[in-house]
């Protein structure tokens, strides 16, 4: 069965800019829509909607992808052209196709009709995504309070003889033992200048006294994601890495602060970057503030300096300020927030006070 609310969700935003067929084909948008996944891979499994309200699902028969209620089910086999099926059941006109859908897909279905215009069309289900309801909030909970106790067992399992690959190999292996699912997506293990690199990958470091301990680490729990980001530092912690750690933390918590329905994303991002930037580190500021976070680790809506995106209650998203010092050290502290009717609900628990650990 089709989740009506989510269906009609995605029909207003259409009809809101005249949108009058999409195709979906993203993965975790059609379970998002209909409760099941094709894993269509190379083959085409879409579900079309039209603002009319009429849905057609286009499936191979191998993906097991079962007839749903308020929508016609056209299955083909292996050596069957599916595109012929949908070309039959599009009207003339624009045409949405998700971002994600590959070229030879939609120039295949081009080359059916000569009377249909591709437009991007992800953003209808995107609208839909980006409000979190009662159910999808509990998943997001349950999955941040998993990614806390990660946190806390992999500080628990650093030691200075143990590499960043192996501290991070340990991480995964306990979010798979709590019910994570391993999509290889690595866990962001940093010693040292290498917190200086938002996106390193885990290597043979081993860490220095005095030196950053970095953890960004996400995991993917009945189906949605967590996200969340702790520095420390190993044995002792110098007055520039202190300066660091306290401006970052000022930061994330004006972030926080400015988190409320009706205020435009670049604004919160904003509030974060102006302390940054008062402390003299603003050119060390070098991504967004945040991103949303839910089926997919990076969904809409971001907080960033060129967003005007608007919050409302429902959306989640990380506030992840940071400050990274080439060839010196990085910190960077994150949290995923709720936004709720007057403010926003912080998901992620574990301190953010300054820890040296031995």
């Amino acid at each position: 069965m089709v989740n009506s609310p989510r269906i009609q969700q995605v029909i207003d935003s259409m009809k809101r800019r005249s949108l009058k067929q999409i195709i979906v084909s993203e993965d975790r948008a059609l379970s998002y829509l209909t409760g099941h996944r094709a894993n269509s891979m190379e083959r085409v499994g879409v579900l079309l909607i039209k603002s009319s309200g009429e849905i057609h699902s286009f499936m191979n028969v191998l993906f097991r992808f079962p007839e749903i209620s308020g929508a016609t089910t056209h299955y083909y086999r292996d050596g069957e052209d599916p595109y012929s099926l949908i070309a039959e059941c599009l009207d003339p006109g624009e045409v949405g196709f998700d971002d994600t859908w590959e070229s030879k897909h939609t120039i295949s279905l081009l080359m059916k009709r000569n009377d249909i215009t591709p437009v991007l069309g992800s953003w209808p289900v995107n609208e839909a995504r980006k409000i979190k309801d009662a159910e999808e909030q509990t998943l997001l909970r349950t999955a941040a309070a998993i990614n806390d106790d990660a946190v806390s067992y992999g500080f628990s399992c650093f030691g200075a003889d143990v590499t960043e690959t192996e501290l991070a190999g340990m991480i995964e292996e306990h979010f798979c033992r709590n019910g994570g699912v391993n999509v290889g997506q690595y866990q962001v293990v940093c010693f040292g200048a290498n917190a200086a690199d938002p996106h390193h990958v885990p290597d043979s470091t081993t860490a220095e006294k005095g030196g950053a301990v970095l953890l960004d680490l996400v995991g993917l729990i009945n189906g949605y994601w967590c996200d969340m980001t702790r520095t420390v530092f190993y044995g002792s912690v110098s007055d520039e890495n202190r300066l660091v750690y306290d401006t970052v933390l000022k930061s994330q918590t004006a972030g926080i602060a400015a988190v409320r329905p009706g205020t435009a994303m670049k604004d919160i991002d904003a509030a974060a970057r102006k302390v940054i930037e008062d402390a003299g580190f603003g050119q060390y500021f070098i991504t967004r503030t945040g991103h949303g976070v839910g089926l997919s680790i990076h969904e809409p809506p971001m907080c960033a300096p060129d967003s005007d995106e608007i919050c409302r209650a429902g959306m989640c998203f990380s506030i992840e300020p940071g400050i990274y010092l080439p060839g010196r050290t990085g910190v960077r502290i994150e949290d995923l927030v709720i936004v709720t009717e007057d403010g926003c609900e912080v998901l992620t628990h574990y301190t953010r006070e300054l820890q040296i650990i031995k």
